[in-house]
């Protein structure tokens, strides 16, 4: 046999131990930790058991106003009012507007944080804290030339610790449409191509809706499409000879999932929102929003452990009365709609359900009809997997300008994610470059939402 079949063949051989040792410790002792010590080390601090199995993250990227959702001012001057009139919720004494009347209704479901805030007012530098829990290093930190100075995003961190339960993508985004989805503010960053989000970049509103990125491939026989897997592996077994790098290990591990979700069926099932009587899909409401989160539904009762539902079009500078008219009523319809069917399903008391956005909005209303960015104040909306509902947390001041008690960052909020999936919020790891990491460098869990 000639030298260097000789070598291919140790090559492999390599390759399928080091693949084998993975799988025995779950993936985590590449980073520093085995699973066996991930769980002596809970036990030992005595960290909480895990309350949900999943989240459901909306991102409302642009940054909902407060004022004229779930904290307006009646009492203030016009320019801060605004235009919406207030309705009365659940809650006695709590104040929505009438652009919200179902989740007023339902408030009895969530906890609302009233006094959120950070000083990000840049769109992509505040989300990036809100979905990481650390601020950004530079503006231009998520170019994927940049990514090995990214902090990776939350869904990454659950998605590395908990893993795939049923053949499917540990991290989802849907749909991956938005403008934070197309420079990356989802994805792990230093972490690793691995533990990205899988992207849909189909609207599920859409009459003809599939997954298109896999569509032709779904047209193959079980047969073909083992023999095309065997034959890149063959290729593939060659090529790491003489490559290394994390970037082909991140896109060989990327074409094992797509096997893996082809092979077993189950994307296409949880995928196939064409399934829902039309009496579901009408109650969510037939809008991007709407069936984005019933779509998130389905992929979290299949078994997803992190799904973030992509949604934009909150940056109102200018009409913000008009365009909230039409904007919140599609909020709140799919969202009390969410927690009532998570509910129904028995899926709620394990689901973890946030609504998180950029910022808040200006007090005053501007020259141009419209709200400006504003981070010193904003709200959050948290419900299942161990909260209390039925309550108001923190409260701005009489504008809604300011926090007037129980100020919250967006570290406190990632913080009390991770505890709520029995993850310790602060461990310490070691980053595929080597450098010590921990998962969250500080924040405060917040304790009253237990």
């Amino acid at each position: 046999m000639r030298q260097n079949d000789l070598s291919n063949q140790a090559c492999a051989a390599n390759r399928r131990t080091a693949r084998r040792t993975m799988l025995k410790v779950g993936g985590l002792g590449a980073l520093g930790l085995t699973l066996p010590q991930y769980l002596s080390m809970r036990e030992a601090r005595g960290a909480a058991p895990a309350r949900a199995k999943s989240v459901l993250l909306i991102y409302a990227m642009g940054g909902i106003s407060h004022h004229d959702s779930f904290d307006p001012k009646p009492e203030a001057p016009a320019e801060v009012r605004g235009e919406f009139k207030t309705i009365s919720t659940r809650l006695p004494g709590v104040l929505f507007t009438d652009q919200v009347p179902l989740l007023a209704q339902h408030a009895d479901r969530f906890a609302l944080l009233r006094s959120v805030r950070h000083s990000e007012r840049d769109h992509g530098v505040a989300a990036y804290y809100m979905l990481r829990g650390y601020t950004q290093p530079n503006p231009a930190a998520d170019r994927p030339e940049n990514q090995r100075n990214t902090n990776p995003n939350i869904g990454s961190h659950v998605a590395r610790l908990l893993g795939s339960r049923v053949g499917l993508p540990p991290y989802m985004c849907v749909p991956a449409l938005s403008y934070l989805a197309q420079v990356n503010y989802y994805t792990a960053g230093w972490m690793g191509r691995t533990y990205d989000p899988f992207l849909l970049k189909s609207d599920p509103n859409e009459a003809d809706f599939r997954l298109r990125e896999l569509a032709p491939v779904f047209e193959l026989s079980a047969a073909r499409l083992e023999d095309r897997f065997a034959l890149k592996k063959s290729i593939d077994q060659q090529r790491r000879c003489f490559e290394s790098s994390p970037f082909v290990d991140a896109m060989d591990n990327h074409y094992e999932k797509a096997y893996q979700i082809l092979s077993t069926g189950a994307a296409q099932r949880a995928f196939d929102i064409g399934a829902e009587p039309d009496s579901v899909r009408d109650q969510y409401g037939r809008s991007r929003l709407g069936q984005s989160c019933l779509l998130a539904r389905r992929l979290v009762q299949a078994g997803v452990p992190f799904v973030t539902v992509d949604d934009d079009g909150w940056d109102h500078h200018a009409d913000v009365f008009p365009d909230l008219r039409k904007r919140l009523p599609e909020l709140d319809r799919c969202l009390s709609t969410l927690l009532l069917d998570l509910d129904e399903r028995g899926l709620l008391s394990s689901t973890l359900v946030v609504l998180l956005t950029d910022f808040g909005r200006t007090p005053a209303v501007n020259a141009n009809a419209g709200r400006d960015h504003w981070p010193n104040v904003f709200s959050v909306l948290c419900a299942g997997a161990g909260i209390r509902g039925g309550q108001v947390i923190g409260a701005s001041d009489k504008v809604g300008g300011e926090p007037s008690q129980r100020p919250i960052s967006p570290k406190d909020i990632a913080a009390t994610l991770y505890d709520a999936l029995g993850l310790e919020p602060f461990q310490d790891y070691t980053g595929r470059d080597g450098q010590p990491r921990k998962m969250l460098d500080e924040g405060e869990i917040i304790h009253e939402l237990l």
